[in-house]
Formats: C-alpha cells, structure tokens, sequence
C-alpha cells in the first residue's frame, strides 16, 4: 500500500485580489489525486470579468511535489495570456510555451517544483520543523533555487477566528523590488493562510476565507 501523502488532499476557499482586477474576487484552492499516482494542485479564481486557473501535476519526492505539468491561464478583458510548461520525469527536459512567445526547452534537471505546488512543499517542511527551505522551482523560462526564511510569527483573522501563523518570507539576492511573503498555521497542518507577491506588474494576495 502506498504511504500517505505529505500534504493531504483538500480544498481550501480563498479570497483573490491579483494587479489588473479591480476587485477582489473568490478562489478556491485545491489538491486532488491524479492518474498513475500522481496528484494535481489546482487554483482557480473567476468572476464576470475574466478568469485566472493554475495547474500543477506533479508526484512527491518527500516534501518536493516534483512536477510534470504546470498550466497557467488568465482571460479577460478580451485578452486571453496563457503557459505551459511539461518536464520529462526520466530527461529532466522540460518543454515550455507561452502567448506571443516561441517554445523553449532546457535541462531542468532532478527535483524540481513549480510556483503553484511550492507551498506545499514549505507547508511540508515547516510541519517536520525544517528550517532550511531551499527548493529548485522550474517556470517557462529556467529553474532557479528559491530560499526562503522564518521571520517569526503573526495571528491572522480567519471567519472570524484568531489564527496563529508562521511567517515565511522569500530571500533574493537582489533587491529588485519584487517580495513573496507566505502565513502557515501550524494548529491546522500549517495550511497556507496568506500570500502576498509583489511583482513589477503589481501586488497579489490570496488569503483563506474558512478551513477545510
């Protein structure tokens, strides 16, 4: 019999507000098994205006959700922008495409993650006290190594409810304006409460509005 997950399987209704929408919108978050043991991390936001959905297929390695297929998609506005990104698991060759961009393929080499299934993997480690979180995360581009850092700890408001948090915060090695910082709760398996991404195109945040 296989042994369980790390991360159980669930689905999570978050609260969206992402640069380019001008207003916040419901999304729900979700990880579900797939085919031939696999699992899928699964976001998706959507109201009248447009729509945004991530996709990650991916198998664990310990804590590593170790991807074979990333999607992304953003409609709206009458614009469509879409990503694709598909690493061999025996080649480590990744194979990607994007809107307005030719295919590209490189060596993304052993073990590594994508954007959307990398809090699963932060969740993972923080739940067996590991404080080295240094992961390989592979996009349509390249596969660079993310660290990341405890910065300490934060009660969040929740449906109403005190949450107690971890705080984690990405380390770059160049101030370039960008910041990812991320919320776990710790008393709820160290489920993802909050996450704040200041990009050049704006500021996104996605908090939980109930736990599962």
């Amino acid at each position: 019999m296989a042994a369980d997950p790390p991360v159980a399987a669930f689905q999570s209704e978050y609260r969206l507000k992402a640069a380019g929408f001008p207003f916040s919108v419901g999304a729900t978050r979700s990880l579900a098994p797939a085919a031939d043991g696999g699992w899928k991390m699964e976001v998706k936001a959507k109201n009248f205006i447009g729509e945004i959905r991530e996709t990650s297929v991916f198998q664990w390695d310990g804590c590593v959700p170790v991807t074979r297929y990333y999607g992304y998609r953003r409609a709206g506005l009458g614009r469509v922008k879409t990503a694709e990104l598909r690493i061999d698991p025996a080649s480590h060759q990744a194979t990607s495409e994007r809107s307005d961009h030719e295919p590209r393929t490189y060596d993304a080499g052993p073990g590594a993650t994508d954007e959307i299934a990398l809090p699963l993997a932060l969740q993972c480690m923080l739940s067996r006290g590991e404080d080295a979180l240094t992961l390989r995360v592979a996009d349509e581009r390249e596969v660079e190594t993310h660290r990341y850092r405890v910065e300490g700890r934060e009660t969040l408001e929740v449906a109403d409810r005190e949450v107690k948090t971890i705080k984690v915060r990405r380390v770059r090695e160049r101030d370039n304006g960008r910041e990812t910082f991320l919320w776990f709760a710790p008393e709820h398996d160290h489920a993802l409460v909050q996450l704040v991404q200041r990009n050049n195109d704006g500021r996104h945040v996605l908090r939980l509005e109930t736990f599962p």
